[in-house]
This record gives C-alpha cells, sequence and structure tokens, in this order.
C-alpha cells in the first residue's frame, strides 16, 4: 500500500494535468478496484471494462475532488466503483445462453479465493447487492465504517445497521446451505 500522502501528492500533480501521475494513481488502485466489481460481476472483461470506466470517470472528475478527513482518495474511487456498478446493472440486462458455454467453470471463478470458498461466494451472491457491497467494502476491501459510509451515502450508524443484517442474512443462508457456522 501507498502513504496517503504520496497519493495525495499524485492527485495535486494530476489535478494539475499531469497523466503520469494519474498513471501512479492507477497502479496503486486498479487491482483493487477490479477485485471490488469483479466480486460482483463474475466475469473478467466485464469487470475490466468496468474498471476503465471507473478511471475515465475519476480522470473525468479529478478537479472537483477535494481531500476530506474521513474520506480518502481510495474512498473518493469506491464511491465512483460503487456509482458505476449500480449504473452497469441499470442499464445492462444481458442473457447468457447455458447451453453454449462449453466449460462453464471458466466463466465463473477464476480466482482461487472463489474457488476454495465457492459455497460462501454462493450465499453472498444471494443477498441484496446494497448487502453485498457493504460487506465486500468492510471486509475484503479493509475500509472503515466512515469510508464505506462516504461511499454508499450512507450515515456511519446506517452502515452498521446494514453490515449487521448483511451478516445476520448470510448466516441465515449458510445454515440454510447445511454450512458449518465458522465464519
Amino acid at each position: 500500500m501507498v502513504e496517503e500522502n504520496k497519493i495525495q501528492e499524485w492527485v495535486k500533480q494530476a489535478q494539475g494535468g499531469d497523466a503520469e501521475a494519474f498513471g501512479a494513481l492507477y497502479d496503486a488502485f486498479s487491482q483493487r478496484i477490479y477485485n471490488f466489481l469483479f466480486a460482483r460481476l463474475r466475469h473478467k472483461q466485464t469487470a475490466e471494462d468496468v474498471t476503465g470506466t471507473v478511471f475515465l470517470k475519476a480522470w473525468s472528475n479529478l478537479k472537483q475532488y477535494q481531500p476530506r478527513a474521513n474520506a480518502k482518495f481510495g474512498t473518493w474511487l469506491f464511491q465512483i466503483a460503487n456509482f458505476t456498478l449500480i449504473d452497469h446493472w441499470r442499464t445492462r440486462k444481458e442473457t447468457l445462453d447455458l447451453d453454449k458455454i462449453d466449460n462453464l467453470s471458466n466463466f465463473a471463478f477464476d480466482q482461487k479465493l472463489y474457488e476454495d470458498y465457492e459455497f460462501l461466494w454462493i450465499a453472498i451472491s444471494q443477498l441484496p447487492l446494497e448487502y453485498q457491497s457493504v460487506l465486500d467494502l468492510r471486509f475484503k476491501q479493509e475500509l472503515s465504517v466512515a469510508e464505506t459510509a462516504y461511499i454508499m451515502k450512507k450515515s456511519e450508524v446506517g452502515i452498521r445497521v446494514l453490515q449487521h443484517r448483511a451478516l445476520k442474512l448470510l448466516k441465515e443462508k449458510l445454515r440454510a446451505m447445511n454450512i458449518d457456522e465458522t465464519i
């Protein structure tokens, strides 16, 4: 992880039009943004496309970014990613003919984490999108309650409640799948 001071230095340079500084920001955050999007989309190419869109939006709106005590630059990027994902789901109604896929395992879970914990991914994917987002931001991306609240445009209390409800529903889904409650 790059220190926030260095990130803010790159941001200032990029706001001045320095494309190399923005490239450094891309290098620092692109994998985390991609992972966040891939966890929901479960399709490599689509996650890559949406990640590109996130960074195009970030570049286009970089001059409006203002550093805040409770919201780092990464938090701002995750907010853009979250809203871009919502826009993607609203505008795309893609269908997939499973009979035309020769090897479904190549399509679905191409990361080891999802292979090892496929049962967990199945349970999480059955949760409402808002629950999936709060769990990903809090536990996988390891963002604070304040950062998650900023990204999702909710209060910190709202995030805590949402997280509690998401975990409760996830446990119910796991119990229904007869998974031993060790999580």
